[in-house]
């Protein structure tokens, strides 16, 4: 990345890098000095180094910087409207490559979601977290030193370019009401039964006609 962001400044013309430059000072000095590695992960691409695909992109940009076409197959989304690709798989070697490149830090999923259209009954939701949990307690058995896990998100909320169009929320926001009204979906009972057991039941299925209690489980 360094170096390819040096090349394209000069190129374009600027004097210098538009990546700046830590001086050894400051390498020696933040050398070793992390607690903790946050990751935020929702999906994975295929990349190509097809030269006549990535030299159509903008200059500057951050496609032009990256020097590779992403892509992901179709068959890799639980529905046509997904917001996020499902590859499960994907996040099993992510792990697997941080815990072999920077000797397995502790490692804390800070962002792991699901995006679609809406509605309560989201299965397709259900379905991903399932798949990711279960990568990622691969990874664990498998050796990665994981500390922690935070789904994205709680609610639905502002999803910067797709705005409110995509929700990634456990629980519904009524956008239409004054007073947001907030209402449970499925992923919100799954995730529920998750943190109260603290076991991953591929059996468990969740039951909307079941009030939700006030205790999320924590």
């Amino acid at each position: 990345m360094k170096t390819r962001i040096a090349e394209r400044s000069a190129i374009q013309g600027f004097a210098r890098s538009r990546l700046p430059k830590l001086s050894e000072e400051e390498i020696d000095y933040i050398r070793g000095s992390s607690d903790v590695f946050g990751l935020n992960h929702y999906s994975t691409f295929y990349a190509s180094r097809n030269q006549s695909v990535y030299t159509n992109y903008e200059s500057p940009s951050f496609f032009d910087d990256m020097a590779a076409y992403t892509f992901q197959p179709p068959e890799w989304r639980l529905n046509p409207d997904a917001g996020v690709a499902t590859v499960p798989w994907g996040f099993y070697k992510l792990l697997q490559f941080i815990k072999r490149e920077y000797n397995n830090p502790p490692v804390f999923i800070t962002e792991n979601g699901f995006g679609n259209n809406g509605g309560l009954k989201d299965n397709d939701r259900v379905t991903h977290l399932k798949s990711y949990l279960c990568a990622l307690l691969k990874a664990i058995n498998h050796g990665s030193d994981i500390i922690g896990y935070s789904v994205w998100s709680l609610l639905d909320s502002f999803e910067w370019m797709c705005g409110y169009k995509c929700k990634f929320g456990l629980y519904q926001v009524d956008y239409s009401s004054e007073n947001r009204t907030r209402t449970p979906r499925l992923s919100a009972y799954f995730y529920q039964q998750l943190i109260r057991t603290g076991r991953l039941d591929p059996n468990f299925e969740p039951d909307l006609s079941v009030p939700m209690t006030s205790d999320f489980g924590y």
